[in-house]
Order: structure tokens, then sequence, then C-alpha cells
């Protein structure tokens, strides 16, 4: 594999720490609420997810593997990616300055129930789904007056293996 070659990483608390905060839904924890009735269970957030008020949007991701050849990033939110039916993939970088740099690329893998809360100022792609087109859901203070621009990684672009693959 070389240096701008990446498998995706389970999305954990401790892999997320330098882009966001991990909130598994599926797994519970302390952060997490759950509630169970006739034929049904449900987990929520114990607090709100972003610290703005949110617009909720609902993407289809084009397939994995994939070409990070952009990438965005909203410094006045917080943006919130929920894995829901499918698993998905996601590349961020965590770079100071007017674009990420292609070594900074690291890419994720949301499983159902997985919900990432990304940084402000935290370049990263859309989602993408595992060898398939699949919907996902985000959660972001959605303002149509800001235009946060798509920008190629310096030193890219980074290619994103399908999870499992070998190069």
């Amino acid at each position: 594999m070389n240096a701008y070659t990446l498998s995706p990483a389970p999305a954990t608390a401790e892999a997320l720490q330098p882009f966001g905060r991990h909130l598994g839904l599926r797994s519970g924890g302390s952060a997490v609420v759950s509630t169970e009735g006739d034929g049904w269970s449900d987990r929520r957030s114990l607090n709100a997810i972003i610290d703005t008020p949110g617009s909720l949007g609902h993407t289809i991701g084009a397939a994995t593997p994939f070409r990070v050849s952009g990438m965005e990033r909203h410094p006045h939110t917080e943006e919130a990616l929920f894995c829901a039916g499918e698993p998905v993939v996601v590349a961020v970088a965590d770079t100071a300055g007017d674009r990420p740099a292609a070594a900074d690329v690291r890419a994720f893998l949301l499983e159902p129930g997985d919900v990432i809360v990304l940084n402000r100022g935290v370049w990263h792609t859309a989602c993408y789904g595992v060898g398939t087109p699949t919907p996902y859901y985000w959660l972001a203070t959605a303002d149509d007056s800001i235009v946060d621009e798509w920008v190629e990684p310096h030193g890219g672009p980074v290619h994103v293996e399908t999870p499992g693959a070998r190069s």
C-alpha cells in the first residue's frame, strides 16, 4: 500500500478523537439512553449532538472504492453523520490552512447505529457505501449564504479501498 492508498479503520471513539466524537447507538454507553417496549427498542443521545441548531439532510453516497479528489470543511458548524441501514465510509483530515494534506487523510467505516460528530473545520468527504451506492443522514447548521468550497488535498488525490480489499 503506498502513502496515498487507505483502507478504512472502524469508527471508534479513540480513532476519531482528533476529528470529532463517536456516538455508538448500537452499543449504548454513558452518552446513550435506552428504552424498549412491546416489539421495539430505542436508543437516543443523552444530550444534543451538535452545538448549534441543525438541519437534517439525506445523501446517497457513491460506492467504494473511491478517490478523495475533493474535501470540504465547515468552520461554522459541527456535522453529525449517521449510518442507518448499510455501512458507509468517510474520509477526514484535520489540517490547518486552506486545503487538507493528502498525508493527513484518514478513512473510517461506520456501521449501522454509528454516529460521528465532526469538529468544526475538519476536512471531510461525503460518505460512500461499501461496494454500492448507499444513503446516509447528516445533521449540521445549513446556511445558504455560506459557501463551503470543495478542494483537492495537497499532494493528492488519495485512493480509499473497499473495506477488506487488498492492494
